[in-house]
Order: structure tokens, then C-alpha cells, then sequence
């Protein structure tokens, strides 16, 4: 068993983000702050993709749906599949996001297991 304290894990501050993540051996978890500076991205990848909305609005599109989620909102993106988060009225978002299978890449910023 590993255990963590998001609030302890170091921040890995981009331009426009800052990120933390946890990774398992199946999956990853990443949670980001995103700034107001943040431009949309449309993208896909190989893995499923689950965003919780932890504060501030977005809206997020996929396979021709649009939807504003706030606080509580859970959206899951299957993959292969483009999608989009987009900042709303220039907002901070606060956002955990869970990968499945995990996203090595990502894993490299996690806590090395003991």
C-alpha cells in the first residue's frame, strides 16, 4: 500500500499550470491548477480519462457534445477520442484527472516509490 498527502507532493509549475500526480500501477492521477492564461488544446490519447472539477468552471467537449461542469462535475473522455477543456469567463480551474491505463509521461512526476 502507498499513501499520500496531495497537499505534501511538489508542484511541477508549466507556463500556464501547475501539477501533481500519484501514479499506481495501472493508472495515473493528476491533479492541476489551471490558469486563467491556459488556451484549449483539442487532443486525443490512448488512455480513458475521468476530470473532476474541484473549483472554477470549464467547458469540456467531446464527440460533438459541449458541457459547462463546476465544482463536482465528473466528465469521462473514452479514448482515441478528441477532446477539450476550455477555461470559462478566464477562471482558475482546479481539476483531478484520472488515467487508465497510466500515462508514463506523467508518472515520471510522481513520488518515487519506495
Amino acid at each position: 500500500m502507498q499513501t499520500y498527502n496531495w497537499n505534501e507532493l511538489p508542484g511541477h509549475k508549466k507556463e500556464d499550470r501547475v501539477q501533481r500526480v500519484v501514479a499506481g500501477q495501472n493508472m495515473t492521477v493528476l491533479q492541476q491548477r489551471l490558469f486563467s492564461n491556459m488556451k484549449p488544446n483539442p487532443h486525443s490519447h490512448p488512455w480513458e480519462q475521468m476530470s473532476i472539477v474541484l473549483e472554477g468552471k470549464a467547458k469540456f467537449t467531446c464527440m460533438g457534445k459541449e458541457v459547462v461542469m463546476g465544482p463536482g462535475g465528473v466528465v469521462v473522455f473514452p479514448p482515441n477520442e478528441v477532446h477539450c477543456t476550455e477555461l470559462v469567463a478566464g477562471e482558475e480551474l482546479f481539476v483531478e484527472e484520472i488515467f487508465a491505463p497510466g500515462v508514463e509521461r506523467l508518472n515520471e512526476m510522481a513520488p518515487q516509490k519506495p
